[in-house]
């Protein structure tokens, strides 16, 4: 009755929620993430529905461009990094490879991963592999790639036609 009433007054608010386990939020491999990683493990679970007795579609999460851009991302390469680093905690695990016109679906660890209508490459699971309980060495960050690369002239062998605009160093003499 206290719930019914809450929501006709507008004290709060109904749909879909995600609940996060204390434990989670509290484990080191959680507090290592970085706060893009984090923000993908929320919106990757802002896609799970629950029902009476948890979570419905635990493994049928995309990450697709098309849906992240929708929920602000704007770099591919930030978000491709961020998957690596939740892969690389174990806070998610691939269920289906993608390809050709599908795209590549996800779990999250700490739940079991369910059904999904026969999508998935692997089946479900009864219990959750909680992947992320296992402590891990800090990961390193990706190396960003230089958007101002800098070129070498190549140098040509003496005697042989310099091509384009580049000159070998006995021209230059």
């Amino acid at each position: 009755m206290a719930f019914k009433r809450q929501l006709a007054k507008g004290r709060r608010e109904g749909g879909p929620f995600v609940p996060i386990p204390c434990s989670v939020l509290d484990h080191e491999n959680f507090l290592a993430l970085s706060g893009k990683a984090s923000k993908l493990l929320l919106d990757m679970a802002a896609q799970i529905r629950f029902g009476k007795d948890g979570p419905k579609n635990n493994g049928d999460i995309t990450i697709a461009w098309s849906v992240m851009q929708q929920r602000g991302w704007r770099s591919k390469e930030t978000l491709h990094n961020a998957i690596d680093e939740l892969e690389y905690y174990g806070f998610i695990s691939l269920t289906r490879q993608g390809g050709r016109h599908k795209c590549s679906l996800y779990a999250i660890t700490w739940w079991a991963v369910n059904e999904c209508g026969g999508k998935l490459d692997s089946g479900e699971t009864r219990v959750p592999s909680n992947d992320w309980k296992t402590a891990k060495e800090p990961r390193k960050p990706a190396k960003r790639r230089s958007s101002k690369s800098k070129s070498v002239p190549r140098l040509s062998v003496i005697g042989a036609p310099s091509i384009g605009a580049i000159k070998s160093i006995e021209e230059e003499r």
